[in-house]
């Protein structure tokens, strides 16, 4: 039997699938990236290789921002994200029109006409990973509470949620603050989060999104936000949209991958990946010199009046503080804490 691999490394989680000639999915398989994406492969390829013979795998096909680890000798293919997704959603649903992508710090629309027969546009958020899983992980963990808890008590909320900023972590942070001071209760929160996320995705793409619509990625799984979406896109009287989310919402991309290295005709090889094997660069940087003169500044009591100005740099985790005197050139007092 021959097998075709397929790995999508993201910036979370890496994911593989292995599918048999007739495209059929016999193997999938997930790692969180921990220490390295290396690691994460190393620890799927060898789960793989406890039930299938490596040297059986004819080809192998990569994406995400990872795919960089995978050394050119193994002659595998690399793929573009959207390309993998949209190859590994329309195999299993060739009518989509409309895939939602959103994952650990990337987000996609991906638009298509006639499946991969014609161009297909893409829209994706940019560099900032706002309104993410990583976004979601953050303000579940500001608010004390699991990803589990977050989907749940979104849906459990009936009625106008605030509006809270999903642009950026920060300015989503302060407007939770400002909502706690006011005792807004927290599943209100969390739909208005799950609300600003819907609204932030159905942004990346101009005018009505085409039916069906699939929503995958490790965020497809919060109930929170799919609800959220599907209230996104049908804003307007008489529309009434739904999402489907596909079974294999967290593995399409890497069967992508799979399905795409199948129709390459290119040969590849699978092994456990060395160290050595990425590839990588290492720049040396010359060594610091030593400071003699140590920390020599200490704050001196102010007991009487004085003319002087003071700087304030409140960050997005801490917050700093400095008085100078009235000429600018020393400092007199200064203080440091968590925002």
């Amino acid at each position: 039997m021959k097998y075709f691999l397929g790995l999508d490394i993201g910036s979370v989680n890496a994911k593989l699938a292995l599918i048999d000639e007739s495209g059929n999915t016999v193997h999938k398989g997930i790692e969180k990236i921990s220490s390295s994406p290396l690691s994460a492969v190393n620890s799927l390829v060898a789960g793989l290789s406890n039930s299938y013979d490596l040297n059986d795998i004819v080809s192998a096909g990569v994406s995400g921002c990872g795919d960089t680890i995978i050394p050119e000798e193994l002659s595998w293919s690399v793929f573009t994200s959207p390309f993998a997704i949209a190859a590994g959603v329309l195999h299993y649903h060739p009518e989509a029109k409309t895939i939602i992508q959103i994952g650990g710090q990337t987000s996609m629309v991906i638009s298509l006409d006639d499946g991969l027969n014609k161009p297909w546009r893409v829209s994706s958020n940019p560099l900032c990973a706002a309104g993410t899983g990583k976004f979601i992980e953050q303000q579940a963990y500001r608010l004390g509470i699991s990803i589990d808890e977050f989907s749940r008590l979104g849906m459990e909320y009936e009625g106008a949620a605030p509006r809270i900023a999903a642009r950026c972590s920060v300015f989503a942070k302060s407007d939770l603050i400002h909502l706690q001071q006011k005792g807004v209760p927290l599943p209100a929160m969390i739909k208005g989060l799950s609300d600003s996320i819907a609204r932030m995705v159905v942004s990346l793409h101009k005018g009505l999104l085409a039916e069906p619509v699939y929503f995958i990625g490790g965020v497809a799984g919060n109930a929170s936000v799919k609800q959220a979406l599907e209230e996104a896109i049908s804003a307007g009287p008489g529309r009434k949209m739904g999402i489907i989310v596909p079974e294999d919402y967290l593995f399409l991309e890497a069967v992508g991958c799979a399905l795409l290295s199948k129709t390459s005709g290119r040969e590849s090889r699978v092994v456990s990946l060395t160290e050595s094997g990425g590839r990588k660069e290492h720049l040396v940087l010359p060594g610091l010199s030593k400071n003699e003169g140590g920390n020599t500044w200490y704050q001196k009591p102010v007991d009487t009046p004085f003319t002087g100005y003071l700087g304030v740099d409140v960050g997005s985790t801490s917050t700093k503080a400095v008085i100078m005197d009235e000429a600018g050139l020393t400092v007199v007092a200064k203080y440091y804490t968590m925002t």
